[in-house]
C-alpha cells in the first residue's frame, strides 16, 4: 500500500535498528567466546575487530592486533593441513571449522577450536570473514590424562586393577624364569566404614590417600600396590627368595598402616586384615591370585582382624567348586558335555548374516549350563585348553560343511585363548585340521584379546603373521577394555576390531560411551579395519551405531547364540525375509525432532510447520528424544527450556556431545535469557525463540536452521 516505505524507514524502525545493534554489540562483548573479523578486500586480510574475550584468550590487546593477519598466533608446530584447510576456505569465501595449536602473547599454547564464517554484501561478494575462537585446551589436557586414568586410580593414583593384572603376569613370568616366588597380598581396613561415615567422604578420601603413602613406603622398589576398591589394595611382591621374605613386610604393613590418622586435630584408629596368596605355576590365571588373597583376607577378618592370613586350598565352597570344575573337564570332553552354539553377526549396510562367531558351552550332567567365564581360565591353567581348542575348531569345520551344503556361505569367528599362542606350531596344527576337512582358511576368522600382547609382543605378532599369511582373518576383540595394545595396533596384521559390549550398553545416552564408540570406529577406518560393535539389544544402539559408520553388529537384538540346527532355521528365515523384504526406507534429508513436555505446545508447533515438507517427530521427554535422535537422522532439534525432567539447555549440551552436526533451536520464555545465552556461549544453541512465537518468524528460523546444516562440510 502506499506509504509503506516511509513506515518502514521511520523513527521507530530507526529507533529499534539502534536497540539491535546496541544489543549486538553488548552480546560481542560478553560471550566467552573469542570473535574477531577480518577484511578480505585487504592485502593479507588484517584483523578489523577483536572482542575483550579474544583478548583474554590469547594475551593481545586489540590495538596489538588490528591490522595483522592471524598467523601471528600460530607457531612452528601449529599443523599444516589445519592451516591449508583454512586457507582454503578462505580462498573458496566458505565456512569451516578446525582446531589450531596457537600461542597466547606470553608464548603459552593453547588449543583453538576455530570456526570462520563468510560474511558477503549486497551483491553478494564475501567483504569479511568473521572468526569465533574457543580455547579448549583443558579438554585436550583431558584427553592427555585419559591413558593415565585408565591404568591408575584417580583418587588415590595408584595402579588399578588393568595394570595391577599386567604387573601380575609380568612377575609371574619373571618368577618362573628364575625360579622365585611371587606374592599377593590383599589388604582390607578395618573400621574404615565407621570414619567414612562419621566424617564423611572427603575425610575418607584423605584417609585412603595416606594408607596408600604408607604402604608405597614399606615396599621394596619393583613392588606394586594397586587400589581394587573402596578401602581394599592389594601388594605385588613379585621377586622373593623364599615364602619367609613375606612375613616382615606383611608385618611392616600391619603396624604403618595401625599408626594414628590426624584429621582436624583429631587422631583416628585403623586396622588392616591382610590375606596372602603365593603362585604355584606359570600358567596360572594372574587374577586367580588375587581371588585367593582375598579369600584368605576375609579368613583373617574372621580370626580377630589386624592380622594376616595365608591362603589354603580348603578355604571356601568356591574353591571347591572350581575343583570339581577342574576335575570333570577332561570327562567333559570324553562324554560329549561341550556343545558349540553360534551367534550371527549382521551387517549394518544391507542387514544380511554376514558372519557366525563360535561360542563354546558346557552342559554339565548335573550343574547343568557351567559359564564359559568358569571353565575356560581352568582349561587354560590345566593346560586342557589346547584338547578342547581342538574340539572347538573339528566342530566349527562339520558346521560349516554342512552350512555350505545349504548355500549358507558364511565365514566362522573362533576365539583363541592366550595361552595357545605359546605354541609354535599352533598356525600349522590348524591349517592342517582346516585342510583335512575340505576347507580354506579364508573362511575362518580368529578373534584374539588385547592380552595375548601383554609380555610376549614379539612372538605373538609372529603367529599372528603366520596366520594372515595362511590366509585366516583376524579380529581384536573386546576392543577398548585394555590399553597397553593400542600401542600395537597399528602394527598388528588384523582385518577387524570388535567393540567390547560394555560401551554399547549405554552409548545412547552417555557421552562418553558414544565418544569413545566414534572414537573407534573412526581410528579402526583409517587403519583400514571394519569394525563389528557386540551386545547390540535395541534398535536404538543399531541405528546410532549404522549412523556413526559401525560395519557390523552382533547381539540379542537379531539372536542370541544359537545350537546349529536353531541358526540353520534361523538363517532360512532370515535369508526368506531378506529375498521378499520390498519396503524401502525412506530417506528423510530434512528431519526435524520437538521436544516438549506439554502436548499443546507439542501440536501447535506440528501445525505452524505443517507443509513445510519436513519430517517432524515429537518428544515429550528427553528420553524419549534420545532414543530418536539414536533411530532417525535428525538434522534440527527445537526444544522448550523449562521442563521437569530436564532443562533444555541441559538437553543440548548433552546433545551436543553426542550430535554435534545437528542445529539447535530453543523455545524460552524471557526468565530463561541468563541461561540460554550461557548455553549459546557454549555454543550449545544455535538460536533461541521466545514464548509466544511468531509462526512466520518460526517457519524462516526452521528454515534457516536446515540451510545452516547442509551447507556444514
Amino acid at each position: 500500500m502506499p506509504g509503506d516505505d516511509a513506515l518502514r524507514s521511520g523513527p521507530a524502525v530507526q529507533e529499534v535498528d539502534s536497540e539491535r545493534l546496541r544489543l549486538l554489540e553488548r552480546s560481542l562483548a560478553s560471550t566467552r567466546n573469542g570473535v574477531l573479523i577480518c577484511d578480505v578486500r585487504q592485502d593479507d586480510i588484517p584483523i578489523i575487530y577483536a572482542n575483550p574475550a579474544f583478548e583474554r584468550i590469547t594475551g593481545y590487546t586489540l590495538d596489538e592486533v588490528l591490522g595483522r593477519n592471524c598467523r601471528f598466533l600460530q607457531g612452528p608446530d601449529t599443523g599444516s593441513s589445519s592451516v591449508r584447510q583454512l586457507a582454503e576456505a578462505i580462498e573458496q569465501r566458505v565456512e569451516t571449522s578446525l582446531v589450531l595449536k596457537n600461542y597466547r602473547k606470553d608464548g603459552t599454547a593453547f588449543w583453538n577450536d576455530l570456526y570462520i564464517s563468510p560474511v558477503p554484501d549486497e551483491q553478494g561478494e564475501v567483504t569479511h570473514f568473521i572468526g569465533i575462537v574457543n580455547d579448549i585446551s583443558e579438554q585436550r589436557r583431558y584427553e592427555h590424562t585419559l591413558a593415565y586414568n585408565a591404568s591408575h586410580d584417580v583418587l588415590t593414583n595408584l595402579p588399578n586393577r588393568s595394570l595391577l593384572e599386567d604387573r601380575i603376569r609380568q612377575g609371574m613370568q619373571i618368577a618362573h624364569r628364575y625360579q622365585r616366588t611371587l606374592a599377593v597380598l590383599y589388604i582390607d581396613l578395618d573400621g574404615f566404614k565407621a570414619i567414612n561415615d562419621t566424617l564423611g567422604h572427603l575425610s575418607g578420601d584423605q584417609v585412603l590417600i595416606e594408607v596408600g603413602r604408607r604402604i608405597e613406603q614399606v615396599l621394596r622398589p619393583g613392588d606394586t600396590v594397586a587400589r581394587l576398591a573402596a578401602d581394599e589394595f592389594v601388594v605385588l611382591l613379585p621377586d622373593l627368595a623364599h615364602h619367609d621374605d613375606i612375613v616382615p613386610i606383611s608385618e611392616k604393613l600391619l603396624t604403618s598402616i595401625a599408626q594414628p590418622y590426624w584429621i582436624e586435630s583429631t587422631s583416628y584408629h585403623l586396622t588392616a586384615s591382610i590375606g596372602i596368596a603365593v603362585n604355584q605355576d606359570e600358567d596360572e590365571d594372574p587374577m586367580k591370585l588375587v581371588r585367593q588373597a582375598d579369600l584368605a583376607m576375609y579368613q583373617a577378618k574372621q580370626a580377630g582382624r589386624n592380622i594376616y592370613h595365608w591362603y589354603t586350598d580348603d578355604l571356601n565352597r568356591e574353591v571347591s567348586h572350581s575343583l570339581r570344575l577342574r576335575s570333570d573337564l577332561q570327562n567333559a570332553l570324553d562324554s560329549g558335555d561341550f556343545e558349540l552354539h553360534y551367534q550371527p553377526q549382521l551387517s549394518l549396510t544391507t542387514g544380511r548374516v554376514t558372519g557366525l562367531e563360535a561360542l563354546i558351552r558346557w552342559r554339565h550332567p548335573e550343574l547343568g549350563m557351567v559359564s564359559p567365564g568358569d571353565f575356560i581360565p581352568l582349561a587354560e591353567s590345566t593346560g586342557q585348553i589346547a584338547a578342547l581348542s581342538d574340539w572347538v575348531l573339528q566342530t566349527a569345520c562339520d558346521a560349516r560343511r554342512q552350512l555350505l551344503k545349504l548355500d549358507h556361505n558364511l565365514p566362522i569367528s573362533l576365539n583363541l585363548s592366550p595361552v595357545l599362542f605359546k605354541d609354535n606350531q599352533l598356525v600349522k596344527h590348524m591349517v592342517r585340521t582346516i585342510t583335512e576337512n575340505g576347507l580354506r582358511c579364508d573362511q575362518f576368522e580368529l578373534e584374539i584379546l588385547e592380552s595375548v600382547m601383554f609380555g610376549h609382543h614379539d612372538r605373538a605378532l609372529t603367529l599372528l603373521n603366520e596366520m594372515r599369511d595362511a590366509g585366516f582373518r583376524l579380529s581384536l576383540d573386546d576392543f577398548g577394555t585394555g590399553f597397553s595394545s593400542l600401542n600395537y595396533l597399528k602394527s598388528l596384521p588384523i582385518h577387524k576390531v570388535k567393540i567390547d559390549r560394555s560401551f554399547v550398553q549405554d552409548l545412547i545416552s552417555d557421552q562418553n560411551d558414544a565418544a569413545i564408540v566414534r572414537a573407534i570406529i573412526s581410528m579402526a577406518h583409517l587403519l583400514k579395519l571394519s569394525v563389528t560393535a557386540e551386545g547390540v539389544e535395541t534398535e536404538s544402539q543399531s541405528a546410532f551405531l549404522k549412523r556413526e559408520g559401525c560395519d557390523e553388529i552382533q547381539g540379542f537384538l537379531h539372536s542370541r547364540a544359537l545350537p546349529l540346527p536353531d541358526l540353520i532355521t534361523y538363517l532360512d528365515r532370515t535369508r526368506w525375509q531378506a529375498e521378499n523384504d520390498a519396503s524401502v526406507t525412506p530417506d528423510n534429508s530434512r528431519c526435524l525432532l520437538i521436544l516438549d513436555d506439554d502436548e499443546f505446545i507439542l501440536k501447535s508447533l506440528s501445525r505452524a510447520l505443517r507443509g513445510e515438507g519436513y519430517q517432524v517427530l515429537l518428544a515429550n521427554k528427553a528420553d524419549d528424544a534420545f532414543r530418536m535422535l539414536a533411530q532417525v537422522d535428525v538434522q534440527v532439534i527445537l526444544s522448550d527450556q523449562r521442563m521437569p525432567e530436564m532443562s533444555g539447555t541441559e538437553f543440548f549440551k548433552r546433545v551436543k556431545s553426542l550430535y554435534p552436526e545437528t542445529v539447535r533451536i530453543i523455545l524460552s520464555g524471557y526468565t530463561d535469557l541468563q541461561s540460554v545465552t550461557d548455553a549459546i556461549n557454549q555454543g550449545a544453541i544455535y538460536k533461541f525463540l521466545t514464548k509466544p512465537w511468531d509462526d512466520d518468524e518460526l517457519r524462516q528460523i526452521i528454515s534457516d536452521a536446515f540451510d545452516l546444516n547442509a551447507s556444514r562440510p
